[in-house]
């Protein structure tokens, strides 16, 4: 019994897809494979034995070996003696009980010898036991030839006929294989009356690949016996039709420590995590399959969102077992389903929308104002929604602006790369604004401008660099201070200092509306959602700004009378850009079951009048919420053709047009024009950010080019060492492509806890595992 329950840890484990974190089953055509059946076969090799006849077998053989052994006395004369007539049961029986006596007692040599003579007395029956003896001493054509000879004296026909298929296993020879299965079965009705009928049953039926009849009679037993044994195939059996909570329920009968490596795995695979960490932990500490447990280990810590505890999991199983650690569980990278599945989406959406910094923090970019100084060195605030300047609304804002350059002697590049901001055009104000900044570095308002379009363009390392110069050149600048603290979060950069020195100098101002605004920022920084709560009862001229902070706020609040008051009075301030309407989305849609938001959407975006300039050159934030209504509403196509007869006839600049469709191609599924888009935005365009060379490798690996995908994601960590995703996604390519040390790198680098990537994932490659398999076995 001890034997077949260890090898029915190591059947289970060995179709490793069946049972861990990330494979799916291995297919029937597997299961029949030769190594399996050699160990499942194996359980049928103690079926019907007598343990003490076993045991004289083996010991015949061990004579055998040993011609010259002496006996004393008594026995000796006794045996001697040739044998010339059959011998009576009873007889056979006490020859049994001595030799059983002088084996207990030590006496090894004489009880072989007796043993030996024993056999001489009844063929049949020590020729069956015989066999099983040269079995388990790995004699396997002697045992072969010993279990055919029982099958011709009529004794134990079936299950002798079980274990010579064995014994054709284990000597390559399928043929006879499926003889002596074939033949167990034509003997099994001979069975029928005995208990152990059931389980004659089920081994037949398992490896003749009948597997639901084998369930079929583990689960209407006709016996306990051999019950882990039956657990183990049942819980087998399960696993192979996916029925992984079955499974685990069979295995868990037995309650066996050696059985704590499939448990984890199996429960890896039903997806309860922390079970699964349960049992392989105590795997590991009981020294069950330890590479392949340390290995599953690490991997799981993966999913569960403990970077650095998995990388060193994943460390340690490489440092001891070296290039053995690549055999078990090749990995295969791939983005998460969440991304392109309707309603998967959907579900991501809303709940970014209200959760997500980087998303509510590109808002607040996206309606701050631009500054310029007049001649008095006061800061006129240029922004969306006040003094007639709309984005929208280009005219206004240029007779605006001409009248400050009239009046003032502020720069007159300022000027200029503002109007640009305004009209959608940042990339070229951006441009503008970092030949200024060479200029005059220790001007606070034009890096704080120029950090303004670095936000919205979604280069938050940039933006964080300038908005944090502008704040060290002027320490009343609390706004570039606050933003400053944001992009530090966005970019993983420690900020608690920098966001207590701001709280504390405005916390020793006069209390006044701007203060109030700042101290909201801050708020909204640190998570202190109760500490909003007095803003949204302000009456404050109603700012496009201060109105997408009074949106944000309530839906943090779950707040949505106030969300929906505000979000209508922005899209009257502001009715042409998409961004205020996705925002009334957000208010007024959010309460509604899957298929109404939809529904709704898709309604409401039709009747609206977008001239798209913000879309095609605008704000990185109004581009990726965009595409991602498209693809929740179904109208991604649409979208692709739209901007795609849009990039084939402007004369602008392309770059933000190249990259809408890029990542309308990316999501749409086409995969491949997606990864060529990136590339021509990459190396042809010269944008290359941190955020685009990601999105660069995440098409690249969507369209199964992970090389390149590698290349891009070491140039996006070059820029910004803090990118917890490139580094994550860069580590996981790197197991894939069999380089531990190197993932291990970049993985014990993530020193957030409870990291969970927006796009990839992993599973263990089974396809791989099995092609692999197939030719080990050849």
């Amino acid at each position: 019994m001890g034997d077949g329950q260890e090898e029915e840890i190591i059947i289970i484990e060995d179709s490793d897809a069946t049972s861990n974190t990330a494979a799916s089953s291995e297919s029937q055509t597997e299961e029949k494979s030769s190594a399996n059946k050699k160990k499942f076969l194996y359980i049928g090799i103690g079926v019907g034995v007598v343990i003490l006849l076993a045991v004289i077998a083996f010991f015949v053989i061990q004579k055998l070996q040993k011609k010259h052994a002496e006996l004393p006395g008594i026995v000796e004369q006794k045996i001697e003696q040739d044998i010339t007539e059959p011998v009576e049961p009873s007889k056979i029986e006490n020859m049994i009980a001595k030799a059983d006596y002088l084996y207990s007692t030590g006496s090894k040599d004489e009880a072989l010898y007796l043993y030996e003579k024993i056999a001489h007395y009844s063929e049949a029956v020590s020729a069956y036991n015989l066999g099983v003896a040269q079995l388990k001493d790995a004699q396997y054509e002697t045992a072969l030839a010993s279990f055919q000879k029982a099958i011709q004296n009529n004794e134990k026909r079936c299950v002798s006929a079980i274990n010579a298929a064995v014994c054709s296993l284990h000597l390559n020879n399928e043929k006879n294989f499926k003889y002596y299965i074939d033949m167990a079965y034509a003997y099994l009705p001979q069975e029928r009356p005995s208990p152990l009928y059931s389980y004659y049953y089920t081994l037949i039926n398992y490896y003749n690949g009948n597997y639901l009849e084998a369930l079929s009679s583990l689960n209407n037993p006709t016996t306990d016996e051999y019950i882990e044994t039956q657990n183990s195939l049942s819980s087998k059996i399960n696993a192979l039709f996916d029925n992984n909570v079955d499974a685990i329920r069979s295995l868990e009968k037995n309650e066996l420590s050696s059985n704590d490596f499939s448990l984890g795995l199996l429960y890896a695979k039903v997806g309860d995590l922390a079970q699964a960490k349960k049992y392989l932990q105590s795997a590991i500490q009981n020294n069950i399959e330890p590479m392949k447990a340390q290995l599953a280990l690490g991997y799981i810590k993966l999913k569960t969102g403990e970077i650095q505890a998995g990388a060193k999991d994943i460390e340690n199983a490489t440092d001891i077992f070296a290039e053995k650690v690549y055999e078990p569980y090749p990995i295969q990278v791939k983005l998460k389903d969440s991304l392109f599945n309707q309603d998967l989406a959907q579900k991501r959406y809303r709940s970014l929308i209200v959760d997500s910094k980087l998303i509510n923090y590109q808002k607040l970019f996206y309606f701050s104002p631009y500054k310029i100084f007049n001649a008095n060195q006061t800061i006129s605030y240029i922004m969306k929604g006040t003094a007639n300047i709309f984005i929208d609304n280009v005219d206004s804002a240029q007779t605006y602006l001409k009248q400050g350059t009239l009046s003032s002697s502020v720069n007159a590049g300022i000027v200029t790369a503002i109007k640009k901001a305004l009209s959608f055009k940042i990339r070229e104000a951006n441009e503008m604004l970092q030949k200024l900044v060479e200029i005059q570095p220790k001007h606070s308002i034009l890096h704080y401008n120029l950090a303004l379009t670095y936000a919205q363009m979604g280069n938050m390392v940039d933006a964080n660099k300038h908005f944090l110069r502008s704040y060290n050149l002027d320490a009343k600048n609390y706004l570039s201070g606050i933003y400053a603290v944001m992009t530090s979060q966005l970019i993983n950069k420690d900020s608690e200092k920098l966001s207590s020195i701001i709280k504390d100098s405005i916390m020793n101002e006069e209390f006044s509306e701007d203060i109030d605004f700042y101290t909201t920022l801050l708020h909204l920084s640190e998570d202190n959602i109760l500490g909003t709560v007095d803003w949204l009862g302000k009456n404050y001229q109603q700012k496009p700004l201060y109105l997408a902070i009074d949106i944000i706020v309530a839906l943090k609040q779950n707040n949505a009378d106030a969300a929906q008051k505000s979000a209508s009075k922005l899209i009257k301030l502001i009715p042409n850009e998409i961004l205020p309407h996705l925002m009334y989305i957000d208010a007024y849609f959010g309460k509604l079951s899957p298929k109404e938001y939809a529904n709704e959407v898709l309604n409401y975006l039709k009747i609206q009048n977008f001239d798209f300039k913000d879309l095609y050159f605008g704000a990185y934030v109004t581009r990726y919420l965009y595409v991602q209504q498209n693809l929740i509403t179904g109208k991604l196509y649409f979208l692709r053709e739209h901007v795609r007869k849009i990039l084939e006839s402007t004369t602008e600049p392309v770059h933000e047009l190249t990259s809408t469709l890029a990542l309308a191609s990316f999501y749409e599924g086409a995969y491949e024009e997606s990864y060529t888009l990136y590339n021509n935005l990459i190396d042809n365009l010269k944008v290359q950010d941190p955020q685009t060379l990601f999105l660069g490798a995440v098409a690249s690996t969507a369209a199964n080019h992970h090389e390149n995908a590698i290349a891009l994601l070491e140039l996006s960590k070059m820029k910004d060492a803090n990118f917890l995703e490139s580094r994550y996604a860069l580590g996981l390519l790197y197991l894939e492509t069999k380089n531990n040390k190197g993932a291990v790198i970049q993985l014990s680098k993530i020193n957030k806890n409870n990291f969970n990537s927006e796009y990839f994932n992993f599973d263990i490659n089974t396809d791989k595992l099995m092609y692999e398999k197939s030719l080990s076995q050849k």
